[in-house]
């Protein structure tokens, strides 16, 4: 085994800085480098923006599971309202609740990769059409 001892020894005698060991795939950093002085703060927990609220109605139809009291429920995001940002998702159970973009990400099963996205698009096209016939518009052939 080798004598860490004299490795730390040579460490602590080098300053403060980044090193490149030769023949090594990383870099050694001696010390911690100074955090920059700034007048932003960053607030870590607000969420951030993912543009998912554009493509929301993408993940209609798609299954979730969640943990909840020690148990697995498995269900399915049924809905997405454009406004507020919210996905309801119905479970197995008869349960049902609005989630944002961060709590159905949580619990968003994988996407089941044999459905073709040609489907997947006209499905929802002909949601579209179905929500704009429902409020008396019909398009133009």
């Amino acid at each position: 085994m080798e004598n860490t001892g004299s490795i730390k020894q040579e460490a602590s005698s080098l300053p403060p800085g980044i090193f490149e060991i030769p023949g090594e795939p990383a870099v050694v950093i001696n010390g911690v480098p100074d955090e920059p002085q700034t007048d932003c703060m960053i607030a870590k927990d607000e969420p951030i923006s993912s543009g998912t609220v554009g493509s929301g109605e993408w993940f209609v139809g798609r299954e979730v599971r969640k943990f909840f009291l020690g148990h697995y429920y498995s269900g399915m995001v049924t809905k997405f309202d454009k406004q507020s940002g919210w996905y309801r998702v119905e479970y197995e159970d008869g349960d049902s609740e609005d989630l944002d973009w961060s709590e159905l990400e949580e619990v968003l099963l994988p996407l089941d990769v044999t459905v073709p996205l040609r489907s997947i698009s006209l499905q929802i096209i002909k949601n579209r059409q179905v929500q704009a016939q429902s409020y008396g518009y019909t398009p133009q052939r």
